[in-house]
């Protein structure tokens, strides 16, 4: 195995999404091997194998790229998986079909994580609404964070995708490839909470690397999934072995409060007291929980 990255990338009916991900990661490339020899691979793994993947809409990154098709509509997860054992380089990336990321992004990434004993580098990034750029994280404390349970614990998933993250696959936690999350949505949340259980060395890179642009879901619909996905999370950390269960109980005593507010409170303005104090707690447990990670650690 090299040195090299290979770049995962799902495809579910996403012919629309190809050429502008094909240009971005052409960019990419180039940039990357203007200072580095070490191989880039794309794997593009067809997780709606009825759809035939246009691969006219490749040619900016022809010679780098190889399809592969699950044999059924598999989720997310899988499909990630799938690409991950198809993969033959030290690094992986994760990305989403219509996932935006700049142009230094493997190079900025790499330049951190090449020679080095890091099994996870997070870089920052923007969540764009409309024209407006907001930092997924605001600050370098707030990043640094990220390192930690605390923040994923009693907030949620501060890290806005797999795509601000470059990951060494030989400390991609076993338990994570094997146990697969079915309800789709929180197998990144699932994923950086092993690699904090099984003590990975977690770093981070400030550049603003990717871009998370805020599409107008449906929102009760999303927020329904993402707590029915994470609830099924809770319970595989907790078959892990690997995540301490006070963590595991305040995570799950958040999803209620989250669920409460969203889904059972009728009254809108009763809601909205109800989410500042329930956010409040969670602000004031976050403290609770670094103090307690620092002392840990």
């Amino acid at each position: 195995m090299r040195e090299g990255i290979s770049i995962i990338i799902p495809f579910y009916c996403g012919n629309k999404y190809l050429s502008a991900m094909a240009e971005r990661l052409k960019r990419c490339i180039d940039q990357y091997y203007s200072v580095f020899n070490e191989k880039i691979e794309i794997i593009i793994v067809n997780d709606s194998p009825w759809e035939k993947i246009e691969e006219e809409l490749l040619t900016a990154v022809k010679g780098y790229y190889k399809i592969i098709t699950n044999n059924k509509n598999s989720g997310i997860h899988q499909t990630r998986v799938n690409g991950i054992k198809e993969s033959s380089q030290t690094y992986i990336l994760m990305l989403d079909q219509d996932d935006k990321i700049e142009d230094t992004w493997l190079l900025s990434q790499y330049k951190i994580m090449y020679g080095s004993n890091i099994d996870l580098l997070i870089a920052n990034g923007v969540r764009r609404y409309s024209d407006k750029d907001v930092p997924i994280f605001r600050n370098l404390k707030w990043l640094k964070d990220a390192r930690t349970f605390a923040p994923y614990v009693a907030l949620g998933n501060v890290i806005a995708s797999p795509g601000q993250c470059l990951i060494r696959k030989s400390a991609i936690p076993g338990f994570w490839l094997n146990n697969i999350l079915k309800e789709n949505c929180a197998d990144d949340m699932y994923l950086w909470m092993l690699m904090l259980g099984e003590k990975r060395h977690v770093e981070v890179n400030p550049d603003i690397l990717y871009i998370h642009v805020f599409t107008g879901n449906n929102f009760s619909a999303d927020e329904m999934q993402t707590i029915k996905s994470e609830r099924k999370v809770i319970q595989l950390l907790r078959n892990s072995g690997l995540v301490q269960e006070r963590y595991l109980k305040y995570y799950s005593n958040r999803l209620a409060r989250r669920e409460k507010y969203f889904f059972k409170i009728k009254n809108r303005n009763l809601a909205q007291i109800y989410y500042v104090f329930s956010e409040l707690r969670n602000r004031g447990k976050l403290i609770e929980l670094r103090l307690c990670d620092r002392q840990r650690g």
